[in-house]
Parts: C-alpha cells; structure tokens; sequence
C-alpha cells in the first residue's frame, strides 16, 4: 500500500510518525543548547548574521564587501550551530546507547542491523553516522541531508541513507534486545 507512489506498507507501524516527532524534539533541544551557548560564549552569532544580512539589503545588495559579510557571518554561526549538533548527537547516543531524547521520548533507538557487533564498535559507528549527517549539512547545506532523511519514506525498511551508510536500523526501543 502506498501513498503518492510511495510505499508505506513495510515500516513498523508508527514509525515513520515517531522518528518525525524524535527530530522535532532533537531539533528543538538543538536550538536551546544553541541558545545557552550564545548566552554564554556568543557564538553561534545568527545576530550578527541578521545584521550583516540587514546592511546589505539597505545597500540595496549592490556591495561586495557586505554581501561577503554576511556569507562569513553566516558560515561562522552555522559552523558552530553544526558542532553543538554534532556533540549533543553523538554524546547521548553514545550515553544511551543509541538514543537521543528525542528518540528516547518516542521509544526508540538506533541499533546495529547485526546483532553480534560489539558495542565499542557500535559507538564509534554511531558517531560516525552523525558525522556523516553534519558534513551533509555543512557541505552541502541541508539539500542531501534532506534526500538522505527522505528514504525512510521510500524503502521499506523505514531507514535513513546515514543508517544505510553505518548499517544500522532505528527500532522500537522495547524490541531493540539488548543492550549492544
């Protein structure tokens, strides 16, 4: 059974609703701790972003110098907004072995696809693939992170291109076995 040519009818039920609403609660945890660290080093400076972005619409964009103000500006605020992504990714998959809040808000977890893999390896996997999802966004900014999130949308498996690239599957948490 599909949906706009998209087959849906694989995925555990919920699935794809639970790993939208985790991203949601990830994001939003992002922002805050973007937040706290601006509060308390300035940086990532989106301020200054929308200054720099201010001055050049009021030059009416016809400035170099300003218009590479604001892309300088811009790449150093996001630069930093990428690495607090990275850490809280990475630290509290590796804390939870394999959740982040969000996921672990909905019941879920990222999991080896083989079992027998060790947990040292898993980790270091696991930060891996949240490496793989920051330089997306940086090199890219954003265009192949969102193809690589709309896979689950379109295998059946209901995973992401960055859990294909680590072999592992996000599971229902109460089904994901063992700790690995």
């Amino acid at each position: 059974m599909g949906f706009l040519g998209i087959e849906t009818a694989k995925a555990p039920a919920g699935m794809r609703g639970r790993r939208f609403l985790a991203f949601l609660i990830d994001a939003a945890v992002v922002i805050a701790l973007s937040f706290a660290a601006y509060r308390f080093t300035g940086r990532p400076d989106f301020f200054a972003v929308q200054a720099a972005m201010d001055a050049a619409k009021a030059a009416g964009g016809q400035d170099q110098a300003l218009t590479a103000a604001v892309f300088t500006q811009f790449n150093s605020a996001y630069s930093v907004l990428l690495l607090i992504g990275f850490c809280y990714e990475a630290l509290t998959q590796l804390a939870t072995c394999g959740s982040t809040l969000g996921k672990l808000a909905m019941g879920l977890r990222t999991a080896p696809q083989n079992p027998a893999r060790g947990r040292a390896l898993h980790s270091l996997l696991l930060c891996a693939r949240s490496a793989l999802k920051m330089l997306s966004l940086y090199i890219f900014q954003g265009f192949p992170f969102l193809m690589c999130c709309l896979t689950i949308f379109t295998n059946g498996e209901c995973r992401t291109g960055f859990d294909m690239a680590v072999r592992s599957a996000t599971v229902f948490r109460e089904k994901a076995g063992t700790r690995a």
